[in-house]
C-alpha cells in the first residue's frame, strides 16, 4: 500500500464509531431528556394553569353581567335553599359544579335544567362550553364528554370542573353584599378524582380577581379524603374548603 493511501485508510479508522462510541451517545442523550421532560411538563401546566385562569375570569365576568341584569342576585341553583329573602344556604355544595341538572332528578323550570354556572350559559353570558372546563383536567368530567349535551335538548346531566359557591361566605345571594376578596368559583372540589391541578387551586374571588391558593399542607386534599357518605359530613368538609378558600383559616396555605 502506498504511503497515501496508508495515512488515508488510518485517518478513516479513528474517525469511524465504535458500538460503545454510540451507547455512550445513546446514554447522554437519555439523560438530558429524563432531566428535561420534568421542566417541559411543569411549563405546559404552568400553561394550563392561565389557561384556567383566564376561563375563570371570563366567567366571573359573566356572573357579574347576569348580576347587573337581575337586581345583583348572582345565579340560581337547585343546591341552594332560601334562608330569608337576602340569603342562602348550600344543601349540596359538592354537586355546585353541576351545569344541567336530570329532570327526573329536579322537576322542570321555565329555563329547563340549566343550573349555577350553567346558568350564564343557557342565557349567553358565557355561551363557550370549553371554558367551563380545566385543560389541566384528567378525570372524567372532559369537555369531549359532554360536548353535545351542550347543545341539544335533553335530560343529560352536564359536570364541570369548576365548582361554583353560589352565595357569600355569610350566605349574602346579592353581589354587592359580598366581600370583593371571598371566594365564588374554585377548581372542582366534587372528589379527588376531579381535582384540577397538584399543588392548588384557581379561585375567582366576587372582585373579579383570579388568585392561585398553593395547597401546601394537602388540606383541601385531606379535607376531600376525609369525607364520609354522610350528607351531613360531605356539607361541612365543602364549606370548609370554601373557609380555607377565602384565607380564613390560619392553618392554610398561602
Amino acid at each position: 500500500m502506498k504511503k497515501g493511501q496508508h495515512q488515508l485508510a488510518s485517518r478513516s479508522e479513528r474517525r469511524a464509531f465504535t458500538l460503545i462510541d454510540v451507547l455512550v451517545s445513546i446514554s447522554v442523550i437519555a439523560v438530558l431528556i429524563a432531566i428535561l421532560l420534568p421542566s417541559i411538563s411543569m411549563v405546559r401546566e404552568s400553561a394550563r394553569k392561565v389557561i384556567c385562569s383566564s376561563d375563570m375570569r371570563q366567567i366571573g365576568l359573566g356572573m357579574n353581567m347576569y348580576a347587573e341584569d337581575n337586581n345583583d342576585l348572582l345565579p340560581p341553583s337547585v343546591f341552594l335553599q332560601a334562608n330569608g329573602a337576602r340569603r342562602a344556604e348550600s344543601i349540596a355544595p359538592h354537586r355546585m359544579d353541576t351545569a344541567r341538572t336530570r329532570t327526573d332528578e329536579f322537576a322542570p323550570r321555565d329555563w329547563m335544567q340549566w343550573d349555577g354556572l350553567g346558568v350564564l350559559f343557557y342565557k349567553s353570558y358565557v355561551n363557550a362550553p370549553s371554558v367551563y372546563y380545566c385543560p389541566s383536567h384528567k378525570g372524567s368530567h372532559q369537555v369531549d364528554v359532554y360536548a353535545s349535551a351542550w347543545n341539544e335538548e335533553n335530560d343529560d346531566e352536564i359536570i364541570t370542573n369548576y365548582q361554583y359557591r353560589g352565595i357569600g361566605p355569610g350566605g349574602e345571594r346579592y353581589l354587592y353584599m359580598i366581600e370583593s376578596s371571598a371566594s365564588l368559583v374554585t377548581d372542582s372540589v366534587r372528589s379527588l378524582e376531579d381535582i384540577n391541578h397538584e399543588e392548588g387551586f384557581n379561585v375567582l374571588a366576587a372582585g373579579l380577581s383570579v388568585n392561585w391558593f398553593e395547597d401546601t399542607d394537602n388540606l383541601i386534599t385531606q379535607s376531600i379524603m376525609s369525607r364520609t357518605g354522610n350528607d351531613e359530613d360531605i356539607i361541612e368538609e365543602v364549606n370548609r374548603t370554601w373557609v380555607l378558600l377565602d384565607g380564613d383559616d390560619t392553618s392554610s396555605g398561602s
